[in-house]
């Protein structure tokens, strides 16, 4: 008698949970969600991206996993990236690559993310790290999609990022310059010359070069360097300048200008 009672006490409670929970109206729940995403999107269009992300949370907290949530954890990572928060935005992508089979969106979320650590990448004068990982993700997504309408965009990230890399290379060897370390000087230079030959700075280095052999008084590798790279000066004006360099070196008025470069 006691384990009936107690077989009672435990079931009559299961089975009144189970039959309130029956009667749950899930789609008066579903509407509440749809009015809350459809609010959200308004909100986002009209540049509220702020109160968009309330929105968005909301559904989101209250039907992980649902076909709205997914919906929601798109437009919560375009709501970050307009918030300039990119790290959160990078996180709501890729949650929602997780769980969605839109081909097209996940292209171009895969952009978004590519474009949300390219605006994480510093200046050239700092750590790298970010640049080096921003340039990885460009290139993955070029590998990846290399018919899409966002390859142009991404080309000329990448190239922004080679420029950076480029000036921090050509930075160091004008440093190791200043410090008459010549031998680590002309490294970097050369590295500039040859691996970012599609950069601005690649004209800087070659004229680097030959002010670097005027320093030492080697006039004639000065002109020989210059004879053998004449042609291959993308800008006339640095041109003019590696000429002003070689040929005027030694002039008196050009003193200030020599003093000027070394230090500026």
């Amino acid at each position: 008698m006691i384990n009936l009672k107690l077989f009672l006490y435990i079931t009559i409670p299961i089975f009144i949970s189970c039959s309130l929970n029956s009667d749950i109206d899930t789609t008066s729940q579903d509407n509440e969600l749809m009015k809350k995403l459809d609010k959200g999107i308004t909100l986002f269009e009209s540049k509220k991206y702020t109160r968009s992300l309330d929105e968005f949370n909301s559904i989101i907290l209250n039907d992980r996993g649902s076909k709205l949530a997914v919906e929601a954890r798109f437009y919560q990572g375009e709501s970050n990236f307009e918030l300039e928060q990119y790290n959160e935005a990078i996180s709501s992508y890729e949650k929602f690559m997780q769980y969605s089979s839109d081909l097209a969106k996940v292209e171009y979320v895969k952009f978004k993310i590519c474009k949300s650590y390219f605006n994480l990448s510093t200046t050239y004068s700092r750590d790298q790290e970010n640049n080096e990982f921003a340039f990885m993700k460009l290139q993955y997504f070029i590998d990846e999609f290399p018919n899409s309408t966002f390859i142009a965009e991404t080309e000329e990230m990448l190239q922004l990022l080679r420029e950076r890399k480029a000036q921090k290379v050509y930075e160091t060897g004008r440093l190791y310059l200043k410090l008459k370390e010549y031998d680590s000087a002309i490294i970097y230079f050369n590295d500039v010359v040859e691996n970012y030959y599609d950069t601005q700075f690649s004209d800087k280095a070659r004229v680097s070069i030959i002010f670097f052999y005027m320093l030492q008084d080697k006039t004639d590798d000065a002109k020989k360097y210059y004879e053998i790279n004449e042609n291959k000066f993308q800008d006339d004006s640095i041109k003019k300048e590696a000429e002003e360099i070689l040929f005027h070196y030694n002039d008196a008025s050009s003193w200030i200008k020599n003093k000027i470069r070394l230090y500026k």
